[in-house]
């Protein structure tokens, strides 16, 4: 992907989990877990509680897919910075600092994660190496 479509790709990311999650959710997806829930009680959790958890585990969903961690996964930096672009375009760009604050989190806990993926990914080439050195003797 080049730089363009990249940052591009980050604004329509936030466009849709700013307006197109939003309206989904609401006439597709509640109308539905409220049909399928009904007027029942599980384990002293009245229905309307089970619905509006229901409905938060869906948007959750949608964050991890279209979200400040999917932009940055899919899209890269220039990405997020068409997601900043794509929160002025909206009129406040403040509301980009929690998913910047998040990207920023993610990515410093992940850094052991990812050296150990690393030293993995060096150690199984070095056998493989090994490997075809002995084949050749």
């Amino acid at each position: 992907m080049g730089i363009v479509l990249k940052f591009f790709g980050g604004i329509i990311m936030t466009f849709l989990l700013v307006f197109a999650v939003p309206y989904f959710t609401e006439n597709y997806i509640t109308p539905y877990i409220i049909e399928a829930v009904g007027d029942n009680t599980l384990l002293f959790i009245s229905s309307q509680t089970l619905i509006q958890m229901l409905i938060f585990l869906v948007m959750i969903l949608f964050m991890i897919l279209l979200g400040g961690g999917a932009v940055m996964r899919w899209c890269g930096i220039f990405g997020v910075l068409g997601m900043v672009v794509a929160y002025y375009l909206m009129g406040d760009v403040t509301r980009a600092i929690i998913p910047l604050i998040s990207i920023t989190v993610v990515y410093i806990i992940t850094i052991p994660y990812r050296q150990k993926k690393e030293v993995k990914k060096k150690v199984k080439e070095a056998r493989k190496e090994a490997k075809e050195r002995a084949k050749k003797s």
